[in-house]
């Protein structure tokens, strides 16, 4: 699927040929930004291009706890960005 503007990742996050892709859903009526993430290997195929999958095998697996250690501290980053912004917001008005 081709990424546009609208269903871009807030970010992503590589760790040993996986990677954690954090996604962003807008809060509701105020609400603040919640994030969701996917963890994807991506492989080559025969033809030399390049798909991601969702199946891990088992040494994926060892790679998932630093992966979703360094994921978290972005989710963290990113909620306290998202804070900076409003308030920031908030002091123009």
């Amino acid at each position: 699927m081709a990424q546009t503007e609208t269903n871009k990742p807030a970010d992503t996050i590589y760790f040993g040929g996986v990677k954690g892709v954090i996604w962003g859903n807008p809060g509701k009526d105020g609400k603040p930004t919640r994030y969701s993430v996917q963890y994807v290997r991506s492989y080559r195929t025969e033809d030399g291009s390049w798909r991601d999958t969702n199946s891990l095998g088992e040494l994926d697996n060892l790679k998932i706890g630093p992966l979703y250690l360094k994921v978290a501290d972005r989710i963290v980053e990113l909620k306290s960005e998202g804070r900076q912004a409003a308030n920031a917001e908030e002091d123009e008005e």
